[in-house]
């Protein structure tokens, strides 16, 4: 198969499984605005936020103890970015989306293991390029690891017949693992993965570490960054039996204690740290540490093996966690709808912002809020009414939901000095009115009976809205009977938007003096 074939079919297969089209726009979405000296941590996280599942995925990272060193919960992406650092927040984001999308479809290739060692090679050159001597950027050394094995995972995930007649002819140890990528695709692994880089927009800095090092041609005075991705994938695939036969354990522990000025001691020690590291976090990225065990087998050299054997006694230990504590699909579904209505609540806030400031119709902003509190918050209704003159009528003006006819008969009303005057009474006094629960602390009996029978809500908050001195009205929204309580989440969101409304009534009314 030669290379424009072998490149023609990839994209051929990327078009159908379709997923990672998006992703390419989102990685390179992401890395224009990181490395743009002009963004600021709100370009990144709206950058970030328009793929829902990456947002979920981050913010329950942010969240683990690995990342959060007591700064409280995180719940939005741009508090994430700050606290966390655009590089590091890049790595994470290309991370998940490779983990994402590289689906395990054909189990006897083990995507998955690949995945994992791809991830352990990226996290072991981050780790040693912080022990070294030499000043290299620790995350574009992640990087650079993290995309050494790209080519070899995509074949094997679009071309999985052509991987499998590979694998085939490397059993039968007839000729070298380099010759038969050629042979079978026209290039290597590496070029392949350079032009998938190229496409996400990655520099040459970065594709140049994509290429195989020989470790008996490192030493001390070679390029660290170069020679670290090849280097740390090389140990890794030593540990999980995947070497790559023209070289040996020894080759490679060598070659990194050389390039690091890092002793053999340290190299092992380094690793060990590493790998502990990575166990613990894994599951936080969705990899299973069962593809973390490394296969013991007996290789006669003494030093592979007793690494491999304390591997093996991490990883076990780690398998056993992950099957206690492996979050489940609904939690993960509930992450992903937060998100989305985190970044549907900031898109109506931004939309609000526009009309208020350039002097639109408060008629315009108050559809909206409507909308939006409708759209972003777990309410079943939103109104809008509005006072008379004399302030003794209400009268409904805008009102969206499920079953809104009862609700806007009981608020189309006039004062009759009776129970139900309630609602005037709250206006006049400009308080917010806030009622989580009707069967809780006797609201029931408190409330008039006509509004608990024709409106059938089971929690409701309104607020007064005013300009100047002068109540003119209220925003109001509930749920309905039997849908659950009002939550504090709830009442946060419709609270944003009636701060939005207040001010939009300010700007209204200082246009007008001014005239």
């Amino acid at each position: 198969m030669k290379y424009t074939e072998t490149l023609k079919n990839i994209h051929s297969s990327l078009d159908k499984l379709g997923d990672l089209p998006i992703f390419s726009a989102t990685v390179n979405r992401i890395q224009q605005i990181s490395a743009s000296e002009e963004s600021d941590a709100m370009a990144l996280a709206m950058a970030i936020m328009k793929d829902t599942s990456l947002s979920a995925r981050l913010l329950k990272l942010a969240n683990s103890s690995t990342y959060n060193r007591g700064a409280g919960n995180i719940s939005v992406v741009s508090r994430a970015v700050v606290l966390m650092g655009f590089n590091r927040i890049k790595n994470i984001c290309l991370t998940l989306k490779l983990i994402e999308n590289f689906h395990d479809e054909h189990p006897d290739l083990d995507v998955p293991g690949m995945m994992m060692r791809q991830f352990l090679s990226a996290n072991l050159a981050k780790e040693f390029a912080l022990h070294s001597k030499q000043k290299v950027d620790p995350e574009e050394a992640y990087i650079a690891a993290l995309l050494f094995g790209l080519g070899e995972i995509m074949v094997a995930c679009t071309l999985p017949d052509q991987y499998r007649k590979m694998l085939s002819l490397r059993s039968e140890k007839q000729t070298t693992w380099a010759l038969i990528q050629e042979e079978v695709l026209g290039m290597s692994f590496h070029n392949l993965g350079q032009e998938i880089a190229v496409g996400w927009g990655y520099p040459k800095s970065v594709l140049s570490t994509m290429n195989y090092v020989d470790p008996l041609d490192v030493d001390a005075d070679s390029d660290l960054l170069g020679a670290l991705p090849s280097l740390t994938n090389g140990l890794i695939q030593q540990l999980y039996g995947q070497d790559r036969l023209s070289e040996s354990y020894s080759d490679v522990i060598d070659a990194l204690s050389e390039v690091g000025g890092m002793s053999l001691d340290d190299v092992g020690e380094t690793t060990l740290q590493c790998f502990r590291q990575v166990a613990k976090v894994s599951r936080d990225y969705g990899l299973k540490s069962q593809a973390l065990v490394p296969q013991f087998i007996e290789s006669g050299n003494s030093e592979k093996d007793e690494m491999v054997r304390k591997l093996a006694f991490l990883a076990q230990g780690e398998v056993e966690l992950d099957e206690k504590e492996m979050v489940s699909a609904d939690e993960l579904e509930s992450s992903i709808h937060e998100v989305k209505r985190s970044k549907k609540q900031l898109d109506y806030m931004n939309d609000l912002n526009e009309l208020i400031t350039s002097g639109r119709r408060i008629h315009e902003v108050f559809k909206l809020v409507i909308e939006a509190i409708r759209e972003c918050a777990g309410f079943d209704r939103s109104m809008l009414c509005l006072l008379n003159s004399s302030r003794d009528k209400l009268s409904v003006k805008m009102i969206e939901g499920e079953h809104i006819q009862n609700l806007q008969d009981y608020f189309e009303r006039s004062k009759n000095g009776k129970a139900d005057d309630l609602f005037f009474r709250v206006l006049n006094k400009q308080v917010t009115l806030l009622v989580n629960d009707l069967d809780e602390d006797g609201w029931a009996d408190r409330l008039p009976n006509m509004f608990i029978k024709q409106v059938k809500c089971q929690g409701f908050v309104l607020v007064p809205l005013t300009m100047g001195n002068r109540v003119i009205g209220m925003l109001y929204a509930d749920k309905l009977k039997d849908k659950g309580a009002m939550s504090e989440e709830d009442f946060g969101t419709f609270n944003q938007f009636a701060t939005q409304t207040r001010l939009a009534l300010m700007y209204a009314e200082s246009r007008s003096q001014s005239r």
